[in-house]
């Protein structure tokens, strides 16, 4: 859920460094859910046994596998985000960030601020399209918790 909850500063960053004008419309909607995701860890925190397993063995995310696949992620949404804007207008975005958010919520955010950065998509549709991607992120997490803890 910490995890969680830091994507939603990431995304601040990344939208900052992209586009640090579309900041002032995004930022008070991303900061609401971060503030929300914040208070819901500590809940689960302060709820949870305290007894902690130990960690797995983490892979090096700097690794080049790691930033190719992400690389190929970001093109592939890139393009399609640019597809769709052409074929269906910005309602057809909204599908798109929802797919995109299941498994990367940075492609579409970095994606969306470029739009809107280029003035191909006003700032208003870009914060809500980003929007839903990171619950559609969460939503497929949560899923994953809940499948992987009944098998444990």
């Amino acid at each position: 859920m910490i995890a969680s909850t830091v994507v939603f500063a990431r995304l601040l960053l990344e939208i900052a460094t992209v586009a640090p004008t579309f900041l002032s419309t995004a930022a008070p909607w991303l900061t609401a859910l971060l503030f929300l995701s914040a208070v819901s860890s500590f809940a689960l925190w302060f709820r949870s046994d305290k007894n902690h397993e130990e960690m797995p063995e983490q892979e090096n995310p700097s690794e080049l596998k790691s930033a190719l696949v992400f690389g190929l992620i970001y093109a592939v949404v890139l393009f399609v985000v640019a597809a769709v804007k052409e074929l269906y207008g910005s309602r057809g975005l909204y599908a798109v960030a929802a797919l995109s958010g299941l498994t990367n919520v940075d492609a579409i955010t970095l994606s969306t601020a470029q739009l809107v950065n280029a003035g191909r998509l006003n700032a208003d549709d870009g914060w809500k399209l980003i929007v839903v991607a990171a619950i559609s992120n969460l939503i497929f997490k949560a899923g994953a918790v809940a499948a992987l803890q009944r098998r444990l």
